[in-house]
């Protein structure tokens, strides 16, 4: 729950508008094509491609992006450099990747980051390193308060991050064990609300300087075919939290993360994936860190809990060469317990987004998501790999 929260802030989950998703291990990619110089379309359809781009010695890429939705307004650009290398048998295996990404929004919120991702071996050992300085203006729903339910109010974090993860290979098995490091450091403020006298006073103790540190123990089973798009397999996990006044936080409590994500191919053409996530919350966490519901078309911090349990599914369909289309629908709740489940409302969400495959060696298909939310909200995506 943590790390979906303070990690995400590197590809603009939290502040929303954007679905850049971190790209991950292949176990094993083609040798590079022994070209004199690099080309832009493929050998074999013919189609603009920059696989051969991002495995050169200088791949990168590089996204700039502008958009509005009534008076909202955002501007965000990142840079991933690519950086090909050989495993123990000389195959070139997944590339090390580093990147900078920088937003500005018209709600005054920004941020800018860094991070690097580097493969040991032949992907037997996996380090991801981070570090940000976000500046958030958030909306803040109260976390089940009736009243800020429909009248939310302003809240602004003004953070530092820091993340270290690791992650290993058991064995030759499609298992990983890893362990997560993170550092938040957030001075958190909030609008008061006139007229409201007692619940100002709550709101006023709610500011003030606040941090996470966490670390993360965590296992999965991957067999997805590609995790760039995958198409077939599934990848499922669970992580275990432990924030700890030890290691310099303010409070000490616990949160756990389960899911499950399935690729499916229905036909030749259509594909099916799917996910399954519960995160949940032992003890009393800073008001941002509780677990909120992560589908798209739903505000971060939208509904929010001690407990969430969401249900998404996607069907992605090839409708010519490289260009699909594809539509997906999920639906959570945030409760405080499993015996009161009935208490709370459902979330659900729903959309359409076009994907073309932009570099085939690696699987990967960008494009865009439009979607809808329960709660009347709309957002715009710009998505790299998969959204599931």
């Amino acid at each position: 729950m943590i790390r979906s929260i303070l990690v995400g802030l590197l590809v603009f989950i939290v502040i929303g508008g954007v679905s850049l998703k971190a790209i991950g291990q292949t176990d094993t990619l083609p040798k590079k094509r022994e070209k004199k110089r690099i080309s832009f379309r493929d050998p074999e359809d013919g189609a603009f491609d920059v696989s051969e781009f991002l495995i050169s010695p200088t791949g990168f890429f590089y996204t700039n992006y502008h958009y509005r939705a009534s008076s909202w307004l955002w501007r965000g650009a990142s840079i991933l450099f690519f950086h090909p290398h050989k495993g123990n048998g000389g195959d070139n295996v997944a590339p090390n990747i580093s990147g900078v990404v920088g937003l500005f929004t018209q709600n005054k919120t920004w941020l800018g980051g860094a991070f690097h991702r580097h493969v040991f071996g032949n992907n037997r050992v996996i380090s991801t390193t981070a570090v940000a300085k976000p500046d958030i203006f958030i909306k803040y729903f109260g976390n089940n308060n009736e009243f800020l339910s429909n009248n939310p109010i302003t809240m602004n974090l003004d953070s530092w991050v820091a993340h270290q993860g690791v992650k290993v290979r058991l064995g030759d098995s499609k298992f990983f064990a890893g362990l997560n490091y993170t550092f938040f450091r957030t001075e958190v403020s909030l609008d008061t609300i006139p007229g409201r006298p007692l619940l100002n006073l709550i709101l006023n103790r709610l500011k003030g300087t606040s941090t996470i540190s966490t670390i993360q123990p965590k296992i999965n089973w991957d067999k997805r075919d590609n995790i760039f798009t995958p198409t077939k397999g599934f990848d499922t996990g669970v992580s275990f939290s432990y924030n700890a006044e030890w290691l310099g936080a303010d409070e000490t409590f616990y949160s756990m993360n389960t899911y499950f994500k399935g690729y499916f191919p229905i036909a030749s053409k259509l594909y099916s994936s799917w996910r399954f996530d519960g995160k949940f919350l032992l003890g009393e966490a800073p008001l941002y860190a509780y677990p909120f519901i992560q589908l798209r078309g739903i505000p971060a911090m939208r509904f929010q809990s001690d407990n969430t349990l969401v249900v998404e599914s996607e069907w992605r369909y090839e409708v010519y060469k490289r260009w699909s289309v594809l539509g997906f629908v999920g639906g959570g709740k945030a409760i405080n317990s499993l015996e009161n489940f009935k208490d709370f409302e459902w979330a659900y969400s729903g959309g359409t987004g076009i994907r073309y495959k932009i570099a085939k060696i690696f699987g990967l298909h960008s494009g865009v998501d439009f979607a809808w939310g329960s709660a009347g909200d709309f957002a715009f995506y710009i998505v790299f790999g998969t959204s599931i």
